[in-house]
């Protein structure tokens, strides 16, 4: 498949962490490997406008693109009903992967994948006030979490570089709990830049969604002296629309935008902190919700929050779970060390959503959202995310493209334009930029930049 293959230098260069802040660097590539050329870190600018994109001779963006146009994959099954595969897939569970239910986990009455005795904590909507408590009781018991993370709901519009005065006395920047985050080892994951109903909004928007998110959280990292990060998970704010009664086919384009950017990271547990606000519960020292006629004691919503996921179905029978919490409520913070100590002691391990992909598709989810084999029920779902060249796909991660690359690959030209792989995508421990090398080009994934400047190519 593709052009025939020729082994050429392996080696992919990189850019300096200088270079993510202003200038790009072209450095040269041998034959021996990666060369890194780290230079001194430069001094952060006052404003993100300040961020500028210059490009290395001869090198270029993706193309410019119209929002509301069909993202970069497939809509449709790509083997009909009459195709019979050579080795049939029997696994039972095809039928949740289709244009209207992305590949992903925890889709309501979906069957259960996770591995026994696992129970990934997840929380949404922050960082918050709160946020920092969280990560002292997950650091204190040993657990790693994923947070999927808004960048201006709750926070005002200042978003991530908004701050607040803790009960020390001290001035918290958000996006610097992001780094802390990363730094302590948890993931973090895309929740849309204003938590919006996915299922209520157009193609435009929802690509707007997802793509400022991943931009401001990104440059909220490199304000705050982190590395970039591909936000290759998503979870749709309110689980909109498959927890609102989807059922059958429906108009897919929410459905298509996800699947072309990310997987989609439902929940099997809900802690049912959002549910309600309790008598005294806040989502920040100086900001009270208006609490509802009827609403639980403090006392009671801990109790019940507690209940929920430590006495849940899945819990009984040891399941393992993905457990939907928030960081931007007291309650759940209050709860937690509870939780993870009552789950502990039933011998359930902690993990990230990230750990879980490993194990359930033996790729990171940057290589699994989209690819050419979308819903193929004669392709191993593992394997959908990858283009494959002279080789069978699955077997030699060097001559394949795959996920997120393998859409900045076809946007950038293909092999037309770049040639056929010669290397294994690879992150910089110095940049945190993803590059893949190809026969003309070396392919740059950065989430720092704006579209269309989130896919780099530029010469060998």
């Amino acid at each position: 498949m593709g052009a025939k293959r020729r082994r050429r230098c392996s080696g992919v260069s990189w850019l300096t962490r200088s270079a993510l802040l202003a200038v790009w660097v072209p450095s040269v590539c041998g034959c021996s490997g990666p060369k890194l050329n780290p230079t001194p870190k430069a001094e952060l600018p006052e404003s993100l406008d300040e961020i500028q994109i210059v490009l290395p001779e001869g090198g270029r963006c993706g193309p410019q693109r119209i929002t509301a146009e069909p993202a970069l994959v497939p809509t449709e099954p790509s083997s009909s009903a009459d195709q019979e595969c050579s080795s049939p897939r029997s696994n039972g569970i095809d039928e949740w992967y289709s244009p209207v239910r992305p590949l992903g986990v925890g889709y309501p009455g979906g069957p259960n994948l996770l591995p026994r005795k696992v129970a990934y904590l997840t929380f949404d909507d922050g960082p918050s006030e709160w946020t920092p408590r969280f990560l002292d009781i997950l650091k204190e018991k040993g657990v790693k979490a994923t947070f999927f993370v808004t960048a201006k709901q709750l926070k005002g519009e200042p978003g991530l570089d908004g701050t607040f005065v803790d009960e020390g006395g001290n001035t918290v920047v958000f996006r610097d709990l992001l780094k802390r985050e990363v730094d302590e080892g948890h993931q973090l994951a895309n929740h849309t830049v204003n938590h919006a109903d996915i299922g209520r909004i157009t193609r435009a928007q929802l690509t707007s969604e997802i793509e400022q998110n991943e931009l401001l959280i990104n440059r909220a990292l490199l304000r705050a002296g982190a590395l970039p990060e591909n936000l290759s998970l998503f979870r749709p704010p309110y689980g909109s629309p498959w927890f609102t009664g989807i059922a059958g086919p429906i108009d897919p384009s929410p459905s298509e935008r996800i699947a072309s950017y990310a997987l989609n990271i439902m929940w099997t547990v809900t802690s049912s902190d959002a549910a309600d606000w309790a008598e005294g519960e806040a989502y920040s020292r100086t900001s009270r919700p208006t609490i509802e006629p009827g609403a639980p004691t403090y006392a009671d919503k801990l109790e019940r929050v507690k209940q929920a996921v430590i006495a849940a179905p899945a819990t009984a029978t040891g399941d393992g779970m993905i457990v939907l919490m928030h960081d931007t409520h007291s309650v759940t913070r209050d709860v937690l060390p509870d939780i993870i100590d009552e789950l502990a002691a039933q011998g359930y391990t902690f993990e990230t959503i990230e750990h879980y992909v490993q194990w359930r598709w033996q790729r990171p989810s940057l290589d699994l959202a989209p690819g050419p084999s979308l819903y193929n029920s004669c392709v191993p779902d593992k394997d959908w995310g990858c283009e494959a060249f002279d080789v069978p796909v699955g077997t030699d991660r060097t001559a394949e493209v795959c996920g997120r690359m393998w859409v900045a690959f076809h946007a950038l030209g293909g092999v037309e334009e770049l040639g056929v792989p010669v290397a294994a995508p690879e992150r910089s421990e110095d940049t945190g930029i993803v590059s893949q090398s190809f026969e003309h080009a070396i392919v740059e994934l950065h989430p720092e930049n704006p579209a269309p400047c989130n896919f780099i190519a530029r010469p060998r």
